[in-house]
């Protein structure tokens, strides 16, 4: 197996060295299946490590079939120091007949400041029924089974949570209430942080952790998206909390900013999808290159009348009174 990959590494050495920067390859471990049996995709890509790329972003079904396993990616050693030879493999399967495409991936990196893309061909695989042997006999299926259960135990139940909900309720509404009637009292200012604010102090906060910095690289990227859709949260009023990262982007509200903010906004939300489902680990100049993007974003999206917090002055009710 070392011998193979040896010889695989001298083959595109040339091509890295003249300036192709980046080999990539898909192949499928077999090309006929039948339904529901898994087979395997498996994406090389060879690049110097000098250079630093966008790895494919794999979702829950590629060409029509579904993704039952997404494994992480995985580097391989070469002797060649200059070189970074990775891999990833994803289990695949169709529940129907057919012949399917899986579309080539693209790779985008940067060669001698220039946008650059590398190309894996388009793989084909044929999936077929299941043969039936139809000298046996056909057997009946077993009839539905009716399950017991006790109507007064259910709406008990659903009682129970109402009241729990409704005095758990009343009881935050009262403190909310309280402290307020307690500000106002005092005379305090009521402070309203704008969003602009709040994200800039998680991100120094970020910063002086060190995560990375530390190899704790998925509670990094965690933390920096869980900024960044606060901040979208409260700037567009978007439940980014609860939207998947393809969701944000394709948002009306994103998709008005300008392009290169949406595309800082997509490289930073998709390699931390890639750390978190994928496993895997970028460069160090990569964890950068997301923290600049991210910062980036926040402050471009930003109005300059809104980079400072608003007060709003009350008087002290025993001012008033006098």
């Amino acid at each position: 197996m070392k011998r193979i990959i040896l010889l695989y590494i001298a083959l595109l050495f040339p091509f890295l060295m003249n300036g192709q920067g980046v080999v990539a390859t898909a192949k499928l471990d077999t090309g006929k299946v039948v339904i529901g049996q898994p087979f395997t995709l498996e994406l090389t890509i060879t690049q110097p490590k000098s250079i630093s790329i966008n790895w494919p972003y794999i979702s829950d079904s590629i060409g029509g079939l579904e993704v039952v396993q997404n494994g992480g990616v995985d580097t391989m050693p070469v002797d060649d120091q200059g070189i970074l030879l990775r891999s990833q493999k994803v289990t695949l399967m169709a529940f129907d007949s057919g012949s399917y495409t899986v579309p080539g991936f693209v790779i985008d990196y940067n060669f001698k400041g220039e946008p650059v893309k590398a190309y894996t061909d388009p793989l084909q695989v044929s999936v077929y029924l299941v043969p039936v042997d139809t000298t046996k006999a056909i057997r009946d299926i077993h009839g539905v089974v009716e399950v017991p259960y006790d109507m007064f135990f259910i709406m008990l139940m659903i009682l129970l949570w109402l009241v729990v909900i409704l005095v758990v309720g009343a009881i935050i509404l009262y403190f909310i209430n309280a402290k307020k009637k307690d500000d106002l009292a005092e005379g305090k200012p009521i402070i309203r942080k704008p969003a602009y604010e709040i994200a800039m102090t998680a991100f120094n906060e970020l910063e002086q952790k060190q995560l990375w910095q530390k190899n704790q690289v998925k509670g990094y990227y965690s933390e920096l998206t869980d900024i960044l859709r606060v901040y979208i949260q409260h700037r567009w009023l978007l439940p980014a909390m609860e939207l998947t990262s393809d969701e944000i982007l394709a948002h009306g509200f994103i998709q008005q900013t300008d392009k290169q903010l949406q595309d800082e906004l997509a490289y930073v939300l998709r390699l931390a999808d890639l750390v978190k489902f994928a496993k895997v680990i970028p460069h160090n100049s990569e964890h950068e290159l997301s923290f600049k993007n991210a910062v980036s974003f926040v402050a471009m999206t930003t109005p300059e009348q809104e980079k400072n917090p608003v007060v709003d002055e009350t008087e002290n009710k025993k001012e008033v009174q006098s």
